[in-house]
C-alpha cells in the first residue's frame, strides 16, 4: 500500500539535459500521451508540474478535480532529484505559488487510486529515465570498517595452589584438591610499608631485614 503522506523520490545524476526542458517534455507527455491536464512552473531549484485527469480519472471520481500529482524536480550541481506524489491542485498555478512554492498533501483514504497512481509514478520515472539516458543513483553500502585489534594480553599464569602444588582454573579462590585459599595475601615492609612480593629476605625499598 502506497503512503500518501508522503512522495516517491528517486535521485539521478545531472546530465547536460537542462532540468527545464526535462520538465516541459514530461508535461508534454503527460498532455498528449496520457490525456492529463498540466500545469508547469519555475521554482527556486527547478519546475514543478502539476497533472491531473479528467472527470473519468480513478482518484478524481473519489477526490473531484481539486486533486492533482505533483512531479517537483529539485536540481543541483551534481544531481537531479525527482519526487512525485499527491498534492492539492493549484489553480493558476505560477501566480499562487510565487514567493513560496509548498503545497500540503492530501490524506487519501487507504486504497483509492492507489493502483492509478503507482502506475502512473512509474510510467513518469520511466519516462525520464529514458529521456535522459540515466538510472537512479544507487548509493553502495559503505564498507564496514575492519574491527580493532585488540592488544595482545600476556599468556595467563596457571593458578597453582601455594599449598598442594594443584593447578586450577583461572579465577578460582580456593584450591580444588586441598580447599586452600588462592588468593595472594598481600605483605607490607614492617619498617617503610612497601608492598613486597613475599619472598624477599630484605626490603627492596629499605633494606629492613624481613622474617
Amino acid at each position: 500500500m502506497l503512503d500518501f503522506g508522503n512522495k516517491v523520490t528517486r535521485t539521478y545524476p545531472r546530465t547536460a539535459e537542462s532540468v527545464q526542458s526535462t520538465a516541459y517534455a514530461l508535461s508534454e507527455y503527460l498532455d498528449l500521451k496520457k490525456d492529463m491536464i498540466t500545469q508547469t512552473m519555475r521554482t527556486k531549484t527547478g519546475y514543478t508540474i502539476q497533472c491531473k485527469g479528467d472527470a473519468t480519472a480513478e482518484w478524481t471520481k473519489f477526490l473531484g478535480m481539486d486533486a492533482a500529482l505533483a512531479v517537483d524536480f529539485e536540481q543541483t550541481d551534481d544531481t537531479l532529484k525527482v519526487s512525485i506524489g499527491f498534492e492539492k491542485w493549484m489553480e493558476k498555478l505560477g501566480i499562487a505559488a510565487a514567493g513560496a512554492v509548498f503545497f500540503h498533501p492530501l490524506i487519501l483514504t487507504a486504497g483509492i487510486g492507489a493502483l492509478r497512481q503507482a502506475a502512473l509514478t512509474d510510467e513518469i520515472f520511466t519516462f525520464i529515465e529514458d529521456y535522459l539516458n540515466v538510472s537512479p543513483i544507487v548509493r553502495e553500502p559503505e564498507p564496514a570498517a575492519e574491527p580493532l585489534r585488540a592488544a595482545e594480553q600476556p599468556e595467563a599464569q596457571p593458578n597453582v595452589c601455594p599449598n598442594c602444588g594443584t593447578e586450577n582454573r583461572i579465577g578460582a579462590i580456593y584450591c580444588k584438591a586441598c580447599g586452600s585459599s588462592l588468593v595472594k595475601e598481600k605483605k607490607y615492609c614492617p619498617h617503610c610499608n612497601a608492598e613486597l612480593d613475599g619472598d624477599e629476605a630484605f626490603c627492596p625499598f629499605c633494606g629492613e631485614k624481613l622474617n
